[in-house]
């Protein structure tokens, strides 16, 4: 890499033509635009750390991928719904799974698959993989369904993963997803979750994701979570179906407006320079250098925090005012049609100035808000520890401290106020909020001209819009 390369710096670069195996129909769709934005845009002489934001962008659907009515058929779900049916269901938390399942049956495409899994310590299946079965087929599926026996979830989750095996090849092009639904108690067959997580890992590598939902007040949120993150999918939880129909609006939204999956960048840095990633709890990443993004649908925008810290050494020779280039990118995705896609972005040039300078170069807004949810998502993580060691005075002294520092960013500000209130009354579900709040706020899809303020509206879509509370099903805006 030239370090006296004359790209201009805060680079936003349209990706080079991809590089893909060969489908004329994918090389053809619009392509997305992936942008460099540091937070300064200029290195210290002497050395020192530069944030980047790196955001993909998919454009917004094609006219010609329209209909009258709106977007066209989008590209095929298989779901595969895995319900807890175990003795710690029993009750509430069984009967709002099942009203889910119903839910999701009600909703799907004609040209969507759709499976059922039952599961406690054995595993059944009352309704295998069919093409579009109905809402009365997947109510007769449900009948009389009631909660009893041990909690094998791996076999469970296991088995709704084999229905989706076939097609779920990267060149089929459909969505292969399976949806659980539990409490996370595992006690038999494969538990930890270290474990549980690295399968579902491996499926996601051969084209299955998974998306989690915690139900009740007794779930196990880090067994939940960690499905989550490894198998490439979204968390949920809530207590109440209405709060659980507005999880599952959601991710149905989501995969219909599905532009690319399987996301990932790679960042190559110059010589001397390291590569921090910020905030990966709870995103892929790879030992090869590969940073998972979350799936990215039309119009939308994923994003990841990278710290650059330049050695004073990198910039010995480069006189003041010069670019030094500090970092390319290379992004991979599979688009609709199943196939696999390779982007190199234009690499990143800043130019090189005296400390005494810097002063005079003003912070990006965007950047310094995602920087802010960064923190405010270790945050959540950090008072979470606190409360789980019986520290609970110091945990509501950690939350007032933070109120100053977020007060600019309404979003997080609402999201804090709630994180008081619920410290104070239910520190149980507060443990559950902190654990998922961070990991959404880490790994959610942006509008692509988001702002500060919360003037979102109906027509945002649901996986676009800042919850107040993550368990709950209204969100901010």
């Amino acid at each position: 890499m030239n370090n006296h390369d004359k790209t201009p710096s805060g680079t936003a670069a349209q990706p080079a033509a991809p590089s893909n195996n060969g489908a004329a129909s994918a090389s053809a769709a619009p392509q997305p635009t992936l942008q460099l934005t540091p937070l300064h845009a200029a290195i210290p002489a002497q050395g020192g750390t530069v944030e980047v934001l790196v955001r993909v962008q998919a454009p917004a659907q094609p006219a010609h991928e329209q209909g009258a009515g709106g977007p066209r058929a989008r590209i095929p779900l298989r779901l595969a719904l895995v319900v807890d049916r175990s003795g710690s269901m029993s009750g509430a938390p069984l009967d709002e799974a099942l009203r889910c399942v119903q839910h999701i049956g009600e909703r799907l495409h004609p040209a969507d698959e759709l499976a059922v899994v039952l599961y406690d310590h054995d595993v059944q299946l009352p309704l295998p993989l069919a093409r579009a079965p109905g809402a009365r087929v997947v109510a007769q599926a449900l009948a009389g369904v009631e909660s009893g026996g041990s909690t094998n979830l791996f076999a469970g989750w296991e088995a709704g993963a084999g229905q989706l095996r076939d097609g779920a090849s990267a060149a089929g092009g459909a969505i292969s997803r399976v949806v659980l639904l539990s409490d996370g108690q595992a006690n038999q067959g494969w538990t930890d979750p270290a474990v549980i997580a690295e399968h579902c890992r491996q499926w996601l590598a051969c084209g299955v994701s998974t998306t989690t939902v915690g139900l009740g007040r007794g779930f196990n949120e880090e067994l939940m979570q960690a499905m989550a993150s490894a198998g490439g999918g979204q968390q949920y939880y809530g207590q109440r179906a209405q709060d659980l129909f507005d999880a599952f609006d959601e991710e149905l939204a989501l995969l219909q407006a599905m532009r690319l999956r399987q996301l990932r960048v790679r960042p190559v840095a110059s010589r001397g320079v390291i590569v921090e990633p910020l905030g990966r709890s709870g995103l892929v990443s790879n030992p090869d250098g590969w940073l998972g993004l979350p799936d990215l649908a039309w119009a939308a925008e994923a994003w990841t925090l990278l710290r650059l810290h330049v050695p004073a050494q990198a910039l010995a020779g480069i006189r003041p005012g010069a670019p030094f280039t500090a970092l390319a990118l290379t992004l991979q995705g599979v688009d609709a049609d199943g196939v696999q896609h390779t982007w190199h972005a234009a690499p990143l040039a800043l130019p090189v100035m005296p400390l005494s300078d810097l002063a005079g170069v003003p912070a990006d807004e965007t950047v310094a808000r995602r920087l802010q949810e960064i923190a405010f998502a270790e945050l959540n993580l950090q008072v979470r520890e606190l409360l789980q060691q019986g520290r609970r005075a110091q945990a509501q002294a950690a939350l007032a401290r933070a109120k100053a520092r977020y007060a600019s960013h309404p979003w997080l500000a609402g999201k804090l106020e709630r994180l008081v209130e619920l410290a104070a009354q239910d520190v149980e579900m507060a443990r559950k909020e902190m654990l998922y709040a961070s990991g959404r706020i880490r790994g959610r899809l942006v509008a692509q001209f988001e702002s500060a303020a919360l003037d979102m509206t109906e027509d945002t879509p649901k996986y676009l819009r800042r919850k107040a509370v993550e368990g709950q099903g209204h969100a901010t805006g």
